[in-house]
Formats: C-alpha cells, structure tokens, sequence
C-alpha cells in the first residue's frame, strides 16, 4: 500500500492533512486537531506517521518518504524536545495508548481501561523546580485527571513516574 500525503506548512511548523476520509480516520485515532476543513499536525505526530510509512511528506513541490531527509528540511522547526517527545509519543502509542498533543512538553493519553493521564515529557539532568511539580499536580487535582512524567534517559530510555499527592500519616 502506498503511503498518503501530507503537507507541511514549514511557515508554522505543522502537518496539514485535507480530504475528510483522512482527517476522520486520524482524528479518530486522537491524531491532531481539526481546524475548518483540515486537520493539523503536530511535527511529533508527522515524524510518527512517517516512520510508521503511513505518510509521506509535501515540502513545497517536494515529496519527501525518507525520514532523514525530513528531519534535513525541517531541521529549523526542531526544538530541543523533539527527540524526547517523539521516543514518548512513540512508546505510547506503540503500547496501544491514544495520544493527543496539548502543549509543548505534554500528552493527553487514554490508556487501555479508558483512563486519561497527562504525561510530561522530562530529560534526564533536566531541571524541574518543585513549585513547578506542584503546580501540576494541583492542576491534575482541579481536572481530576492523573499526572505521569516521562523521564527520557541520555540513552534513549524512558521511565514513567505517576505523581501523586499524599498525606503524612500522623501517629
């Protein structure tokens, strides 16, 4: 099966899928966001699509299938995440979680058993000060929705941390 065509809006930094057969099989499946009559994608969920060979890219006149040669032409786009971000959104999503972008360092996933949690995507080494962790958590509280960081090692390997609020017990 030949892979379908998306086209990349290099201005923006974003995917754009048209024909409403497509945009209804990837929105159903939690890929990007519908705006009128397209649906755009976020460069994690173009690369996904790419090395999945469910798409090939539009750049310009251009159609690029070789993932290299697209992380060549988009290089400008790339942010300091994005190799982070695509390891998790592609774990995930290999486990069968549906994924949606909602931020630049955030997931929205529903798990298996229909449970949604938000992932943060963390490096290792980085920094995460605790009114930041906090605030999280209390924003997962208002929302009553589950909070996980994704930890991407320098290796490339991933650790999921569930963070909770808990009482000290008083004796």
């Amino acid at each position: 099966m030949e892979a379908n065509i998306l086209k990349l809006d290099i201005e923006k930094c974003i995917g754009v899928v048209n024909g409403k057969a497509t945009i209804s099989e990837l929105e159903n499946k939690w890929f990007g966001t519908v705006k009128e009559n397209t649906l755009e994608l976020d460069l994690v969920e173009v690369a996904y699509l790419m090395l999945k060979n469910k798409f090939k890219v539009k750049i310009g006149e251009e159609i690029i299938g070789d993932f290299n040669l697209f992380l060549t032409k988009i290089h400008k786009c790339l942010d300091k995440m994005f190799w982070p971000k695509l390891l998790v959104y592609q774990d995930l999503r290999d486990r069968g979680r549906r994924v949606r972008v909602v931020g630049n360092d955030r997931f929205l996933i529903k798990d298996k058993s229909g449970d949604l949690k938000i992932v943060v995507v963390l490096e290792e080494g980085g920094l995460k000060n605790v009114s930041s962790i906090l605030e999280d958590l209390a924003k997962s509280i208002d929302l009553n929705i589950s909070i996980v960081y994704a930890i991407v090692s320098l290796q490339g390997d991933l650790t999921y941390y569930e963070v909770k609020k808990i009482e000290p017990r008083k004796n």
